[in-house]
């Protein structure tokens, strides 16, 4: 109790600094009904009058529009509550709101078994409030819950486990299908990180108090049938994000009093020696760079999404790609933590002893995952981690060659490529399609893994002769293999019945300029081609740019229409993954007035409307893709989504990537 007197003495003696806070445009304090509102350009937080809960909670990082706090990130009906012994304050409501010098208070709360606890809330400032929570005698265990609503935006928590056992205290499946509690514990400070909304910096006051994550599954949408793509995993994610995210904080052994701390953080964007990004139209590009990298708490990797893991993932190059550009968190364990968990299980577990290839999700992992060490290497400079696993990534190195199987110098996949059958007869990013035997989008992955694994090799001084051939030959080859001259650029794939599938893919012809493998002429030439069709379509650049520009054929795609038919999804849906390749190729070919019309578009975009909506909103519901007209037309939410704000970088401001250091130089040392 005697920080709260200290607080209240404070404030009713001398116009003090909370109630100068509380008083000015930093601040201000609605109690005009059943809630008691704190408002600063950064958050917005009520709790109820009649009883101790947290009702609302809305941030805006940015402080640039209010509509961010005018959404709540809390899970209606359920909000935050103080806690004792598997009790909650919302359900005894043994406590009403007092208000006064800048504080709310709640006295007395009674848990109904003897323990008594006062909470206090008050703001610090624009981008912090705090809530002292105090025990007539000892408290352990859980002290305060948040639940948070993944359909609004999935929270990921970036910080360090801890060995504490979570609680059992959510674990109530009522259901003969009974989906998983995820959960987690994690050291305090810890960042959380809100899609859209932006980062909050979580601290208390006592080391004993730590952080626990709780996926909580609805249970009364569980085992939905969500059409003829219906899977254990879809189902199952369904049901979380109708669910509930909790953040439950406890102390691991009794204390008297803590103080838990929550204060908005700047956006997370890139700040580098000539790019201003202060500009307003890169408002996007600031709000949404962090929202590129999402952790999955049971393997601490970075997937697609909170509930997908990052382990030798199909798209882990796209946040690889990012980080050498992205300041880490303060936080004990940020993204590039994240990206080398995501490597370094794979590298162990992961490794067919048959293939020498990452078996995992999507055939090109083993490409990708040599991509994103190269990253991971020219961002930390740790080559102690190369030497670690340098017998691994020569295996990873072999199973990539060994796949030029006729010895023409293209890597032909293990899928014949001729249509798309049930079952799994293609997988790659694009996996809606019959992408297969002669798979440009593998190959072109493919060329720039052995490209940046030789850099490795060559300051290891090891013998890199074999990639060097294979890198010629595939120079020589590429051109001749997937050049359709009926359209101009290069086709997806050449199927094992010698029929080239081409539908003007425009990551396929982008790609390939930006690996330097097209003339520049060439290059523009192709590039034009492709901006005509898109317009010839009606594509505007506004949500981003299609992968395929001509409608891909009936027995080469899926077979659900509501996913399938022109216009939605990969089938000349708009996802920001395709437009990274095109926007960058674009620069490359010196149609920069081009690329920045569709780029600040996009960033327009971005900063205007929500971009992301939950882990799994359902089939055509998820806005990651869009139609040309904006609506959803997603299903699986896909951080890949933000890989198009490297463009602005990369491409706009024209940034290198940076060097490979010396080897014997000691990790972490400049």
């Amino acid at each position: 109790m005697r920080r709260i007197i200290i607080l209240c003495l404070c404030s009713l003696l001398s116009c003090n600094a909370i109630m100068a806070q509380v008083d000015s445009t930093e601040v201000k304090i609605d109690r005009s009904g059943e809630f008691i509102t704190f408002v600063s350009p950064y958050y917005a937080v009520a709790w109820a009058k009649a009883f101790p809960m947290m009702s609302y909670w809305g941030v805006e990082a940015g402080a640039r529009s209010t509509r961010y706090t005018d959404r709540s990130l809390l899970r209606p009906g359920k909000g935050g509550v103080l806690i004792g012994n598997q009790q909650d304050s919302f359900n005894k409501r043994k406590a009403k709101a007092s208000y006064h010098g800048g504080i709310i208070s709640y006295e007395q709360v009674n848990f109904g078994n003897g323990e008594i606890r006062n909470c206090s809330i008050y703001p610090q400032g624009a981008h912090t409030f705090a809530l002292d929570i105090t025990a007539e005698g000892k408290m352990k265990g859980e002290l305060f819950c948040i639940h948070t609503a993944p359909d609004v935006s999935p929270v990921s928590v970036w910080s360090k486990k801890t060995d504490d056992p979570p609680t059992s205290r959510y674990d109530t499946p009522e259901t003969f299908y009974t989906p998983r509690i995820v959960k987690a514990s994690f050291q305090l400070p810890a960042v959380l990180h809100f899609p859209d909304y932006g980062l909050v910096k979580i601290e208390a006051s006592e080391p004993d108090v730590y952080l626990q994550e709780h996926f909580l599954p609805d249970y009364d949408n569980t085992g939905l049938s969500l059409g003829p793509f219906n899977r254990g995993g879809h189902t199952y994610r369904k049901s979380v994000h109708l669910g509930s995210v909790a953040l439950s904080f406890h102390a691991r052994k009794p204390i008297e009093e803590t103080t838990i701390k929550f204060t908005v953080l700047e956006d997370n964007y890139p700040h580098l020696a000539g790019v201003d990004l202060s500009d307003a139209k890169f408002d996007g590009l600031r709000r949404c760079w962090q929202n590129a990298f999402t952790l999955n708490p049971e393997t601490m990797t970075m997937g697609d999404n909170i509930m997908l893991s990052g382990i030798g993932h199909l798209a882990l190059a796209f946040r690889a790609d990012l980080l050498p550009f992205t300041p880490a968190l303060d936080a004990s364990f940020s993204m590039i933590d994240g990206l080398k968990n995501s490597i370094e299980i794979a590298l162990r577990e992961r490794i067919d002893p048959q293939s020498n290839r990452i078996a995992d999700f999507g055939y090109e992992c083993t490409e990708i995952t040599l991509i994103a060490i190269y990253d991971y290497l020219i961002t930390t400079h740790d080559w102690a981690f190369i030497r670690q696993y340098l017998p691994e990534i020569k295996r990873l190195v072999k199973g990539v060659l060994d796949r030029d199987i006729d010895h023409d110098g293209i890597f032909e996949a293990p899928f014949h490529g001729n249509k798309l059958e049930d079952g799994r007869s293609s997988f790659n990013w694009w996996d809606d399609f019959a992408f297969g035997h002669k798979d440009a989008y593998l190959n072109l992955q493919a060329y720039r893994a052995l490209e940046s694994t030789k850099k490795i090799f060559d300051k290891l001084q090891e013998n890199t002769r074999t990639i060097e051939q294979a890198l010629a030959m595939f120079k020589q080859t590429f051109h001749r293999t997937f050049y359709n001259p009926e359209t101009g650029v290069y086709a997806g794939w050449v199927s094992q019945n010698g029929r080239m599938h081409d539908y003007m893919f425009t990551f396929i012809t982008s790609m390939a300029i930006n690996e330097g493998l097209v003339p520049q002429e060439l290059g523009k030439k192709m590039m034009r081609i492709m901006l005509a069709k898109m317009q010839e379509q009606g594509y505007d650049g506004v949500y981003g740019i299609p992968g395929p520009l001509l409608p891909v054929a009936k027995e080469d795609k899926g077979t659900w229409d509501e996913m399938t038919r022109w216009g939605r999804y990969e089938n000349g849906g708009l996802c920001g993954q395709a437009a990274c390749h095109f926007l960058n190729a674009l620069y490359h070919v010196d149609l920069r007035a081009e690329a920045d019309d569709i780029l600040f578009k996009m960033l327009a975009t971005f900063e205007r409307e929500y971009t992301h909506s939950g882990v799994f909103p359902g089939y055509v519901q998820s806005v990651d893709w869009r139609t040309k007209g904006g609506a959803p037309s997603g299903y699986n939410y896909l951080a890949d989504n933000y890989y198009f704000l490297l463009a602005a970088i990369t491409g706009h401001f024209d940034v290198k990537y940076p060097e490979l250091t010396n080897p014997n130089r000691p990790y972490g040392k400049e």
